[in-house]
């Protein structure tokens, strides 16, 4: 009975650590995805502005990565 009970705990610890490594999976492709996108975008919106411009296209930088 002891023995059945340490099993089961074992396979629910074995599934519990397969969903968090899926779900790492995900989220890193998703982050790694964003993060390209943001850094061709600023490379591109940043290059040539002036100094009083900076802050506006900046916004307009972090509102496109939300949406």
């Amino acid at each position: 009975m002891a023995v059945s009970s340490l099993l089961v705990l074992f396979d629910d610890i074995a599934l519990v650590l397969d969903d968090v490594s899926v779900m790492a999976k995900v989220a890193a492709k998703k982050t790694a995805g964003v993060l390209g996108d943001d850094l061709a975008l600023n490379a591109e919106q940043v290059a040539g502005i002036r100094a009083e411009r900076e802050l506006p296209v900046v916004w307009a930088v972090a509102k496109g990565s939300v949406r």
